[in-house]
């Protein structure tokens, strides 16, 4: 799991109203802008909750390797403000980004275990 520090809080995440970020069958893109400001395509792998804050979890579309256990998944903090306009803000304190990991391995494990 790797914070990104090149891409900034830039983005557009289309799904339905009904949406909350756990599907089983359909995927969600996550938009956001890079540095150089290109839009990149990121899966929406998941939220986790760590410290009372939200993080999502993302992988660049063009990097998901579905044969590889070695797909790069990139942290942001995510948060909605009263209008439900999403953000995302990449996490750069690697004692956080230790803790959400772990946080999401427990989730993904979990779900595993219900599957």
């Amino acid at each position: 799991m790797a914070g990104s520090d090149d891409e900034k809080h830039d983005h557009s995440h289309e799904h339905d109203e009904s949406c909350d970020h756990d599907h089983d069958e359909e995927v969600d893109v996550v938009t956001l802008v890079d540095a150089d400001g290109n839009e990149v395509d990121h899966y929406w792998l998941g939220l986790v909750e760590v410290d009372d804050d939200q993080f999502a979890l993302l992988c660049p579309v063009d990097e998901m390797d579905e044969d590889s256990e070695n797909t790069n998944v990139y942290v942001y903090h995510y948060s909605e403000d009263e209008d439900g306009a999403e953000s995302f803000e990449a996490v750069e304190d690697d004692a956080l980004l230790a803790r959400v990991q772990a946080a999401a391995e427990a989730m993904f494990a979990a779900d595993e275990e219900e599957a």
